[in-house]
C-alpha cells in the first residue's frame, strides 16, 4: 500500500511539473553482473552464484515560485543464476517537497524514502550483500513551521514534525513520532552564528516514550573551509512501560583546512532509527585526513562508537578505513577502499572482527555512458559467535546510462 502511495504521488508530481517551466525528467539505466563465491554470507552451504540486475530509475526536479519537488525512483530486477534466491527485486524511492504555504513565514517541507536498510543499527549490513539482514523500509516525515525573523540578524523556526517508520520485515519494530520543536539562530558576526533549540517527541511503538531535549550551541568559521562548531544540551526520557533517563547529549567537532589538506575531529550523540529496538543511544568520536593529489584524492578514517539502550547486542564499535581515487588516464579512474572493525558483543561477552577490501575502475563513454569494474573482499572472524566466521568474494561490472 505504501509503495502504491509513493507511486502515485510520484505520478502526480508528473503531471503538475509538466506544466512548469522549471522541470527536468532524466531517466537512468543500470545493468550489471555479479558473481559472489558466499550467497548466503554463511562459513557451512556456502554457495556461489552469479546475479543479475537490471535497474531502471528516473530523477525528477520540479521548481516553482512556491513549490519544490525533488523525487528520484529506480527498480531493482535481480535474476539470481543458479536460484538462490526467487523473486528478490526491490524498489528505492527518495522524494522531497518544500510548499511555500505564506511566502517567508509558513511552509511543509515533506520528505518520504522506501529503501533496504540494515536490521542492526551498529553493524551495516548493506555494504556487504543485496539481501542478508537487511529489510524494506518506508520512512515518512511531513513538518509544517513557521519562520520567524525578529531581527536583522535573528531567525526563528517553530512547528511540528510528524515521523512515521515503517519495516517489510516482521522483527522490525514500527514506530510513529509527534515532535514539537522550535529553533533559533543568531548571526553574531559573518563568521560565527549562535544557535538554541527545544524539541519535544512523543512516540508510539512497542516501547513508548517522551523525550525533552534543548541545547544551545555556536558555530565559529575562522578561516575559508575551517571551522569549529559545538552543541551542549539535556535530554530528559521517560518510557511509558517505565523507567526514564536523564543524560547530557552534544555534537562538536573541528574542521581545518591548510593547502592539499583537511583534518576533522568530530564527536556526538544522536538517537537513531533502530529497526529491532525502540531507543538507541549512540555515542560517536571520529577523526578524518584527506589528502587532496593532482589527479585524485587520499583519505584516512578513524572511529569509535558506543550503543546503550533495550535489546542491544553491540555495545561498541571500533573503525579505521583508507579510500583513494586516482586518474590512471584521461578517462581510466582508479578506486580503492579498506578498513578494519570490531564489534563488541554484551551479551556473549565477545567481538567480531571485520575486513573489507575493494578495488575498481570507472570507464566513460560517449553519450551518457560509463562502465565500472569493483573487486571486494570481506572477511568475518569471532573467536565465540559461530556465525561470524565467513569470507566473501565478489566481482561486479556494471554499465550505466543518463538518457
Amino acid at each position: 500500500m505504501k509503495q502504491f502511495i509513493l507511486a502515485l504521488l510520484f505520478c502526480i508530481a508528473i503531471v503538475q511539473a509538466a506544466y512548469a517551466a522549471q522541470f527536468t525528467l532524466t531517466p537512468l539505466l543500470r545493468v550489471s553482473e555479479e558473481y559472489t563465491d558466499n550467497v548466503y554470507e554463511t562459513r557451512t552451504s556456502k554457495r556461489a552464484d552469479f546475479i543479475t540486475r537490471v535497474i531502471p530509475g528516473l530523477a525528477l526536479r520540479y521548481n516553482a515560485p512556491f513549490w519544490d519537488w525533488d523525487i528520484a525512483y529506480n527498480y531493482d530486477y535481480r535474476y539470481y543464476a543458479n536460484r538462490s534466491r526467487i523473486n528478490d527485486n526491490s524498489q528505492n524511492i527518495l522524494g522531497t517537497g518544500h510548499i511555500k504555504i505564506i511566502d517567508e513565514f509558513l511552509f511543509l517541507d515533506v520528505t518520504d524514502s522506501y529503501l533496504p536498510v540494515s536490521l542492526n543499527v551498529a553493524r551495516d549490513a548493506t555494504r556487504d550483500s543485496l539481501f542478508v539482514d537487511q529489510s524494506d523500509s518506508n520512512t515518512l516525515t511531513a513538518s509544517p513551521y513557521f519562520l520567524f525573523h525578529p531581527g536583522p540578524k535573528t531567525t526563528v523556526r517553530t512547528g511540528y514534525r510528524y515521523l512515521n517508520v515503517w519495516y517489510k520485515d516482521p522483527n522490525g519494530v514500527d514506530r510513529s513520532d509527534q515532535i514539537g520543536f522550535v529553533e533559533t539562530t543568531y548571526a553574531y558576526s559573518p563568521r560565527v552564528n549562535l544557535t538554541a533549540s527545544y524539541t519535544y517527541t512523543q512516540e508510539d511503538s512497542i516501547n513508548p516514550f517522551t523525550r525533552h531535549a534543548p541545547y544551545v550551541g555556536a558555530r565559529y568559521e575562522y578561516k575559508d573551509r575551517s571551522f569549529i562548531f559545538a552543541q551542549l544540551g539535556y535530554t530528559w526520557f521517560h518510557s511509558n512501560n517505565g523507567g526514564t533517563a536523564n543524560d547530557p547529549f552534544w555534537n562538536a567537532g573541528l574542521t581545518h583546512t591548510f593547502g592539499p589538506y583537511s583534518v576533522s575531529i568530530a564527536t556526538g550523540v544522536q538517537y537513531p532509527v533502530d529497526p529491532l529496538s525502540g531507543v538507541t543511544r549512540e555515542t560517536d568520536y571520529s577523526l578524518t585526513l584527506n589528502r587532496l593529489l593532482n589527479r585524485g584524492t587520499i583519505g584516512a578514517s578513524f572511529s569509535y562508537a558506543t550503543f546503550s539502550g533495550t535489546n542491544i547486542d553491540i555495545d561498541s564499535r571500533y573503525a579505521a578505513g583508507i579510500t583513494a581515487s586516482y586518474e590512471l588516464t584521461q578517462k581510466l579512474t582508479g578506486t580503492f577502499a579498506g578498513s578494519l572493525e570490531r564489534y563488541d558483543h554484551q551479551l556473549v561477552n565477545s567481538y567480531t572482527r571485520r575486513i573489507f577490501v575493494s578495488t575498481g575502475v570507472s570507464y566513460p563513454l560517449p553519450k551518457g555512458i560509463s562502465l565500472a569494474l569493483t573487486y571486494s573482499f570481506i572477511d568475518y572472524y569471532s573467536p565465540v559467535i559461530f556465525a561470524d566466521n565467513y569470507q566473501v568474494n565478489r566481482v561486479v561490472l556494471e554499465a550505466r546510462k543518463t538518457f
